[in-house]
């Protein structure tokens, strides 16, 4: 599979090493930027930074996110391919994920999550929970064989 493709493509499949380089590429394009637009990271306290960062976000902060959300997207998408599953299954991960961070991002949100502390707890467990299974299902497995969605990506 070409490589710039594996980051916009949600068809096809990809193998583990293709995954964890285009999944370490995002995280190194992103941290990069991240920085470059958020220079107080650097700070003595880059939590506290951080999340005073994520709460005062504006469009450019709002558009990198966004612009890195769909290759990790299409990058997962084509993985559960490769473990003979619908790109569907990645919404047990992403839709959990999103209403959480969108507490961060809208404070409205973040005071009605207070309210009902169970539901942001929850929602804490399940991201956890699949994500743990993410990384073991999609970082160290892979089959061998042909199947729905394509030819086996080290044959390619």
């Amino acid at each position: 599979m070409n490589a710039i493709r594996a980051f916009y493509s949600f068809s096809g499949r990809i193998g583990r090493r293709g995954f964890w380089a285009g999944i370490i590429t995002i995280f190194i394009f992103g941290s990069m930027a991240t920085v470059g637009l958020q220079p107080d990271i650097l700070s003595s306290d880059p939590f506290t930074a951080l999340l005073n960062n994520w709460q005062n976000m504006g469009a450019k902060e709002v558009l990198l996110y966004i612009a890195m959300l769909y290759p990790a997207m299409a990058l997962v998408t084509q993985r559960l391919h490769d473990r003979n599953k619908s790109g569907l299954v990645a919404a047990l991960f992403w839709a959990p994920a999103l209403i959480q961070s969108s507490t961060i991002l809208v404070p409205a949100l973040s005071q009605y999550m207070e309210t009902i502390m169970w539901g942001y707890d929850w929602l804490s467990w399940w991201i956890g929970a699949v994500g743990a299974w993410f990384f073991v299902e999609l970082g160290f497995y892979g089959p061998h064989d042909p199947n729905k969605y394509g030819i086996d990506p080290r044959t390619d």
